[in-house]
């Protein structure tokens, strides 16, 4: 089981290094543009050297092969802990496979993003991918049951003896959490502020109160 962090924002990632729990951390261009980085190459170079020997998740977004396969190598120059995310498809609906396929045939690793169904992942799969990346919640936008196809497609990579790992993204509540954990997902990227909600519970806070009260503790 792996957990990754889903933020570009060093500062946060800082903070949660030394609990120990961090697998690694993704962005992609959304995240990176809410966070305000300009300099992307400066933002990518400074979390690899911090997190390594954990996988760093940065996402292409070229339009063409070659210019994603030129902004994968640029990329992986950075440090050998950088993970390329390939979106599945284009927003033509056409498959980015042979990307995927170029990267695995030069050796750098790919995050096969934005699949939302068992063809997708299983074709990521085939390419060679080390992860490939399933919404949770835009499955269960579209009324589809996020844990039945995340157990289902754990089960074939298994079954097949694929090497791909399923990461799970696009969780909305703590319980999104343990359900995609439960169904047999590898790996969860977890948004800073969900994965401290995961972890909290009042009755926690409450019971540990008591017991610093009973301790004497000041202020408890």
């Amino acid at each position: 089981m792996k957990i990754f962090l889903d933020t570009p924002d060093l500062s946060i990632v800082e903070q949660w290094l030394p609990q120990g729990i961090v697998d690694g951390v993704t962005t992609n261009p959304t995240l990176l543009r809410k966070s305000g980085i300009e300099d992307v190459m400066g933002a990518v170079s400074a979390l690899a050297r911090r997190i390594a020997p954990r996988d760093l998740s940065v996402q292409v977004s070229g339009t063409s092969h070659d210019e994603m396969v030129e902004q994968a190598r640029r990329y992986t120059e950075i440090g050998d802990n950088i993970v390329i995310k390939v979106p599945v498809i284009s927003p033509d609906g056409e498959p980015n496979l042979d990307v995927m396929t170029t990267l695995h045939g030069l050796g750098i690793p790919v995050n096969a993003t934005a699949c939302l169904n068992t063809a997708q992942v299983l074709a990521a799969a085939k390419t060679g991918a080390r992860y490939a990346s399933l919404l949770w919640g835009r499955v269960g936008d579209e009324g589809g049951s996020p844990e039945t196809l995340v157990a289902d497609i754990t089960d074939l990579l298994r079954r097949h003896h694929f090497a791909t790992q399923l990461l799970i993204g696009s969780m909305r509540s703590p319980a999104d959490i343990t359900r995609a954990l439960t169904a047999g997902a590898d790996a969860v990227t977890v948004p800073p502020p969900l994965l401290r909600r995961w972890l909290d519970h009042q009755y926690s806070r409450a019971t540990v109160r008591e017991f610093q009260i009973d301790a004497g503790v000041k202020d408890a």
